[in-house]
């Protein structure tokens, strides 16, 4: 791959490009030189001929082109080696990469491994944020996984592959390649190891507790939320936790760990309960919590109709808009939500609430928390504003790169 043909950009569709921005939508493109196929890396000049980047290509989705770098230098195994290292690097840097051993397929570790909270898993490589758009990395215990959301980035796997055996020798790699982009991008996701098979589960540390995440080892666990489940946490000694949209149970096992007198954990997926029940039991705490199948909405309404109280109430679902034209839906949805949560909070209870949309934006979300709490007659003090944790950073120029926002509230 030399990038030996040439996208033309439209006068003027190079300056947020030039700003840092690595995404050419095809309305924004003029012309096409050389011969080209979708996944083939790309040359992008502006009007009058002046290099711009490199990047994949691919005519199919709205955004046509992601520049993978900026300079006259090859897209090879060269530079996905290179970018690899600088990610985990920086992971080091920041005191995220802990290449520790999991602490055991059935959590059989030493106590002393719990008291000492290492933690085993973090992002390696988020997409444009580290110079590979399209790609993204995860590392669990000795398991890595690889999710591939562009047609370019997905032929250059084998790229990807490589450079993780040199970074992480004898660790075990898998491929999970989400399907919604799959689809748009035009290529066969793929699902399967990449070489010898690694375990069926591996238990990774978070602080002080543990957590199964199963052969998926993508959508077994958010790795996102670590800083935040711990901020929740510290306000739950002593009282009642309502873990709504729970998943898999880390922020209520994070809380009971810290000295929550109960837990209810509340999951519309039979399957996310199996795993929520299971990382209770690893953290010697299943015997406070209760777990009841059921959609969130109608939940909030009927604790909120049988008068339950709560002293910590943690909001973290799924996204409720994935396009913008989608976000007046979402706002009411996140509204909603936001105010049953407030109508079950005790006097001086604190709510943890998130959305996981890059289209609301942080203060979007300040005003539909807003509005909420106008509805319930709810006076709140701002405890933290809250984003994602620091292994998966974000970019100044690339605002789609900072989706995760929170804030940590306080009923007065």
């Amino acid at each position: 791959m030399d990038g030996a043909a040439t996208l033309v950009l439209k006068r003027g569709a190079d300056r947020r490009l030039r700003a840092g921005h690595p995404w050419v939508y095809r309305g924004e493109i003029a012309d096409l030189k050389g011969r080209l196929a979708a996944g083939d890396p790309v040359d992008v000049v502006d009007q009058i001929g002046r290099f711009v980047g490199r990047g994949f290509y691919n005519p199919r989705p709205s955004v046509a082109c992601r520049l993978l770098t900026r300079v006259d230098e090859p897209i090879d195994a060269a530079l996905f080696r290179r970018r690899l290292r600088a990610a985990l690097d920086h992971r080091r840097a920041i005191g995220r990469a802990r290449e520790n051993p999991p602490i055991g397929p059935c959590g059989d570790g030493e106590p002393e491994d719990r008291a000492r909270g290492s933690n085993t898993a973090y992002r390696l490589c988020w997409s444009e944020a580290d110079g590979l758009p399209g790609l993204v990395v995860d590392r669990y215990g000795p398991v890595t996984a690889v999710q591939c959301l562009t047609l370019g980035m997905s032929r250059a796997a084998e790229w990807v592959v490589t450079a993780l055996h040199e970074l992480f020798p004898g660790d075990f790699i898998r491929r999970v390649d989400d399907e919604t982009a799959a689809r748009i991008e035009g290529f066969e996701p793929k699902t399967r190891w990449l070489g010898a098979p690694g375990p069926e589960e591996v238990v990774i540390g978070e602080a002080a507790c543990r957590f199964a995440v199963g052969a998926g080892h993508k959508t077994g666990f958010y790795l996102d939320q670590r800083d935040n489940r711990l901020l929740a946490a510290g306000h739950a000694a002593g009282r009642r936790v309502l873990d709504a949209f729970c998943y898999t149970g880390a922020f209520a096992c994070h809380a009971l760990r810290a000295g929550a007198e109960s837990a209810l954990l509340i999951e519309s997926s039979a399957t996310a309960l199996a795993g929520a029940r299971r990382n209770l039991a690893l953290n010697g705490v299943e015997d406070r919590a209760a777990l009841r199948e059921n959609n969130a909405f109608d939940a909030l309404r009927q604790l909120e109709a049988a008068g339950e109280r709560f002293g910590l109430v943690v909001l973290d679902p799924p996204p409720f808009t994935r396009r913008k034209d989608t976000v007046e839906a979402a706002a009411r949805g996140y509204k909603e939500i936001n105010l049953r949560a407030l109508r079950l909070l005790e006097r001086g209870g604190v709510l943890a609430t998130f959305s996981c949309s890059h289209h609301v934006t942080p203060a979007l979300f300040e005003e539909i928390c807003r509005a909420a709490a106008g509805d319930a007659h709810a006076d709140l003090r701002m405890i933290a504003s809250m984003t994602q944790s620091p292994d998966h950073p974000i970019l100044l120029a690339v605002p789609e790169s900072r989706y995760l926002t929170g804030l940590l509230l306080e009923l007065v």
